[in-house]
């Protein structure tokens, strides 16, 4: 007599879980950590290599600009001219010499900050340390630098000069080099506004969040 086969099938298991053992869902990062997160991420080579080249490209256009605006010396004997045409990425602009001058401390603080900008760039590079969050710091150098040197040049033709000065009586190298200065120095150069700004207006006290700068 053969054998008979049974087949029994077998139920699987019902997965008994006690509460409070749910495995716990992934938490969702919000916005604000997300943004964070990505700000404190390295700068990759692609990104250096931009930001190394709007710097350059920067520094060079400031250059240009310079060379541009730089007075012509008169020839002895002549008075020098009220006014003078330039010509700047083919405009053609009509400058009076106080203009020029104003233009050149602008043009010469910013160029001053390119220069702190590459100096900046080139180390933290070197160190593997430039994050994104530095990158809105090197686009707005030209600015900062160009706004400090022309409040640097105000208080300086203000204050040591005298109000029917000539601009014959001026050196454009001297408001250059200091513009210059004021923008690869930008800190010492706030630093000193600072000074002259609590000399001659009375100091505001300390709000409730106030934070030193050199503690923030």
């Amino acid at each position: 007599m053969a054998a008979e086969t049974s087949t029994t099938s077998v139920k699987p298991e019902t997965e008994v879980r006690v509460a409070g053992d749910e495995p716990n869902p992934p938490k969702e990062e919000t916005p604000n950590k997300s943004q964070a997160k990505m700000l404190s991420k390295k700068v990759g080579l692609a990104g250096i290599i931009g930001i190394t080249i709007y710097i350059i490209a920067v520094s060079l256009s400031l250059l240009y600009m310079l060379v541009v605006f730089w007075p012509v010396t008169a020839a002895a004997g002549t008075e020098p001219a009220t006014s003078e045409l330039v010509r700047l990425f083919g405009l053609r602009l009509e400058l009076t010499l106080e203009m020029r001058l104003f233009l050149i401390v602008a043009v010469a603080g910013a160029l001053g900050g390119e220069v702190h900008a590459l100096r900046s760039l080139s180390w933290y590079v070197g160190n593997r340390n430039l994050i994104w969050s530095w990158v809105l710091y090197y686009i707005l150098v030209p600015l900062v630098s160009a706004a400090l040197a022309i409040v640097f040049y105000l208080v300086i033709r203000g204050g040591f000069f005298s109000p029917t000065a000539s601009i014959a009586e001026t050196s454009p190298f001297g408001f250059a080099a200091l513009a210059a200065l004021v923008g690869m120095f930008s800190q010492s150069a706030a630093e000193k506004l600072k000074e002259v700004a609590d000399t001659l207006l009375k100091k505001p006290p300390a709000g409730k969040d106030t934070v030193a700068e050199n503690e923030s």
